[in-house]
Formats: structure tokens, sequence, C-alpha cells
């Protein structure tokens, strides 16, 4: 049997990461350099490479992002060998309920964006279980917990795409803020800042990964740094220099990418024969 004990009471120990954003993989290779002990010995974006990894490489811990573009990670642990069952630490951006399933299970998280000491105090506790937990009673129920929260998972997504995010302030507190609050995103280098109104909010997510969680019929890209709700949109106005802007029912402007302007005239005036303004 592996995971559970295989190697964690040697001086190092064996890990996998599991996660579809290429940078997100970097940042956790650059923190689990400072974990003691700790061996990264293979990295997937996918829910098929995931699978072939862990029942090739057999590590000790995974740490395993929850939302992946082909699946779920509750996907992934579900196709392992059964003789396959190492310490599970999920890695999630927001997904709403993690907070409340995980802080009551054995299996543990930890939010994006990664929090070093945070990281190092999960890691700590999966060594610490797989010490422990060596007897086949104990891998049943590590794996009847998994199974509890992939069931609790979908329960509570029954959309595909995220309804809330989980975002940590300076002080490390944790601040839900509704999607429904949202009129645009704008890309900040490894960042998005999500426009809520008169306020704004960074979460470490790069655009491309937020648009990938986000309903494309609430959400439409108007250039390659930001995402506009279309709920949110007034109007799309010519500007002298033959330029499209997309203005907010706020008064918000923002520049549109001329690919963008075209995606957005499909979405917006074709359906309804619409017009914009010049």
């Amino acid at each position: 049997m592996t995971g559970f004990g295989a190697s964690a009471g040697l001086s190092g120990f064996d890990i996998v990461t599991v996660d579809d954003e290429p940078l997100a993989l970097r940042r956790l290779e650059i923190v689990l350099r400072g974990v003691p002990g700790a061996r990264l010995v293979g990295s997937a974006s996918s829910c098929d490479a995931a699978v072939a990894l862990i029942a090739e490489r057999r590590p000790d811990i995974v740490l395993l992002d929850i939302r992946l573009r082909d699946g779920t990670g509750f996907d992934i642990l579900d196709r392992l060998p059964k003789d396959v069952t190492p310490a599970v630490i999920f890695i999630t951006a927001f997904d709403h309920f993690a907070i409340r399933a995980f802080e009551v299970s054995a299996v543990d998280y930890v939010l994006k964006p990664i929090d070093p000491p945070r990281l190092a105090e999960a890691i700590e506790r999966a060594r610490a279980r797989l010490l422990a937990d060596t007897s086949v009673g104990q891998v049943r129920e590590m794996r009847a917990i998994i199974s509890d929260l992939r069931a609790e998972f979908h329960d509570k997504a029954r959309s595909p795409y995220e309804t809330e995010l989980w975002i940590r302030g300076v002080t490390g507190n944790l601040m839900r803020v509704s999607l429904d609050l949202i009129d645009w995103v704008s890309s900040e280098d490894d960042y998005v800042r999500l426009h809520t109104g008169t306020t704004s909010h960074l979460l470490r997510l790069s655009i491309r990964a937020f648009e990938a969680r986000v309903d494309p019929a609430q959400f439409v890209r108007v250039r390659r740094a930001a995402l506009v709700r279309v709920s949110r949109i007034a109007e799309i106005r010519r500007t002298p220099a033959g330029r499209r802007d997309v203005i907010l029912t706020d008064g918000t402007r923002i520049a549109t990418g001329r690919v963008y302007a075209r995606r957005l005239r499909e979405l917006l005036l074709e359906p309804d024969g619409g017009s914009e303004k010049d």
C-alpha cells in the first residue's frame, strides 16, 4: 500500500502538485522548496495527467486543485487505483463550501493565493496523519470523507461556474464577494481586480483562470486585460478614432480591443438587431 505512511517516516516525503494554471504550479514549487523534507516528484495540469502521474509516482501527499478545466480534484481521486491512497491537501481559489466542509474533516485545504506558513502547517498535519493512519479501516475512512466532500461539492455547485469568491485581505481575514456584485474585472500582472461599485478587491489569479470559472453568458472579454458583466453594459460607443468603447451603467468607460469588439457585437447586437452609438 502506498500513501499513509509509505515514506513519511523517513527523512523526506514525496509530493505531487495538480493545478491547471502553470503559474500556480510554479508558485507551489517555489513554496515547497522552503518546506523541510518535501520532495516535489511531479506536477500535472489535467485530470488524465494527474491520475497517471499519481499512480506512477505514488506520492505521500497530493496538493490538489478542486476545479480543473477537464473535471475536478474529486474525479481524480475516484479514478486512482485502490492501493494508491496519498494524503490530500486541496488547493482552492474560491470554492464557497470549502471553509465549512474541510474544517470538520480529516482532509485539509489551503486557499489561494497560497500562504506559505498555512501550506507548511497543512503539510505537517498531513505528515502526522501519514505516520498514524496505517490501517485499512483508516484508509477507508479517508475515502469516505472524500466521497462525502465530492457529493457536497456537486450538490452546492449545481452550476459549473462560481457564484461567489473568498478573498484574503491584507490582515489575513477572509471576505466573501458575490459575483453578482462585480461590474467588471481588470488584469494587474498576476492578479485580477474585481470592481464592485465604488470599491474593488484584488485577487491573486490570472484573468484567464477567472474567465474559465465564471459563466460566459454573464461576463464577456472586451480586451485582453478586461472582462465586463454583460448586464452592466449600457452602450457601446464609437470614438472619433474608430475605436469602440464599452460604457457601463455607472458611467465607467472601458476601451475594447479589435478582436473582442467583434465578439461584443455578435453577443450584444446581432441577436436583437440592436445598434451602437457614434
